[in-house]
């Protein structure tokens, strides 16, 4: 990919594995320069990364690190037609295989903007087990709630004929509207949903004990590559739209809460507004074994206001998966969608008391 590198990430992950990746780069005589994560996959960020790489005259960008970090990274790359390599050190979401980077406000944690489609794929995506494997199991649980919503959302999308994340035409940006969704999206969709639902609990467990696992190399496999492959090919629609618009309270939320935690309640909202009370129950009880959450107190929201669920359906609204979605949903609608999803998730978790990550 060329013989001068940009490498970024946050300063814990540099120190953790930065070493082995500046081993490797002078190892094969790659020049390089270490930008250290801002935390945010802002455009402030993006701007202030792209003036370093245009600065060095660098060839590629290695991304290193989390779902912001690599999405930052390829913000940088694609556009600039530079190399986009790929190095996740968690499993948290499916950032490492999709084009498309997910935009917030600054400072973190920041509010949800846009996602933005690129031209192209990373040119590549290093997945080392052994270093997902030592990470916090909180990660790997995000990235399961992430990897699930994909199942009902592919399956909505599929069903209205709504777009998915797929152009003919990447150089006219805005306007130019998605292809139609492709039922291999669902398919890759239900792939992942019955490996984690399988194997994920089992795959926790070994994150616990920093120990590399068939379960835990399969969930890897479902929250990167098939998740992608079912966002991009299938869509994303109301679980995505409610975990975006949720992160209108994240700053109120205590501990803040991960893409993948917000996104599985969406989850929640979308079986609720398209499902049975039996296939609500089924979700529960399987993301409360993972740890995930199904209630906006276990978000972190303590006695959400009328102000604060208008506040999350307005931000819902305004991003693109709510445009997916194949039914009439107005803001109070989807308010009363919030509050019933919420209800039952309480409702159920006396049944399925919720696992701590830890």
């Amino acid at each position: 990919f060329g013989k001068k590198a940009l490498v970024l990430s946050d300063s814990d992950v540099r120190r953790i594995v930065g070493g082995v990746v500046e081993y490797s780069l002078k190892s094969y005589g790659v020049d390089y320069i270490y930008v250290v994560f801002n935390r945010e996959c802002s455009w402030e960020e993006i701007n202030r990364v792209t003036k370093i790489a245009i600065e060095n005259n660098v060839d590629m960008v290695i991304g290193v690190g989390g779902g912001k970090t690599l999405d930052t990274a390829k913000a940088v790359a694609i556009p600039n037609k530079l190399a986009a390599i790929m190095i996740p050190t968690i499993a948290s979401t499916d950032a490492p295989t999709v084009g498309v980077s997910v935009i917030y406000t600054e400072p973190y944690p920041g509010e949800f903007l846009e996602a933005v489609s690129f031209s192209r794929n990373p040119d590549m995506v290093i997945v080392d087990t052994e270093v997902i494997a030592k990470a916090p199991p909180r990660f790997l649980a995000a990235g399961m709630g992430d990897a699930a919503s994909h199942y009902w959302e592919t399956k909505s999308i599929l069903q209205g004929n709504k777009p998915n994340f797929v152009y003919i035409d990447y150089e006219h940006g805005k306007g130019v509207e998605p292809l139609k969704p492709f039922d291999i999206g669902f398919l890759f969709a239900k792939h992942a949903w019955d490996i984690i639902y399988r194997y994920g609990v089992e795959a926790m467990d070994s994150v616990r004990i920093g120990a590399v696992t068939p379960a835990l190399e399969l969930v890897i496999y479902a929250n990167t590559l098939l998740s992608g492959l079912a966002v991009e090919n299938g869509g994303t629609a109301l679980a995505h739209a409610v975990g975006n618009g949720l992160s209108v309270l994240e700053k109120k939320m205590r501990p803040v809460q991960y893409h993948g935690e917000m996104v599985a309640f969406g989850t929640l909202v979308e079986i609720v507004a398209e499902e049975t009370i039996e296939e609500a129950k089924k979700y529960i009880c399987w993301a409360h074994k993972i740890g995930l959450p199904t209630t906006l107190k276990e978000l972190g929201i303590e006695n959400p206001t009328e102000e604060d669920l208008h506040k999350i359906a307005e931000k819902s609204k305004s991003t693109l998966g709510f445009t997916r979605i194949p039914y009439d949903i107005d803001q109070e609608r989807l308010v009363e969608l919030i509050k019933v999803a919420d209800s039952i998730g309480r409702k159920f978790s006396e049944i399925c008391p919720r696992m701590a990550y830890g």
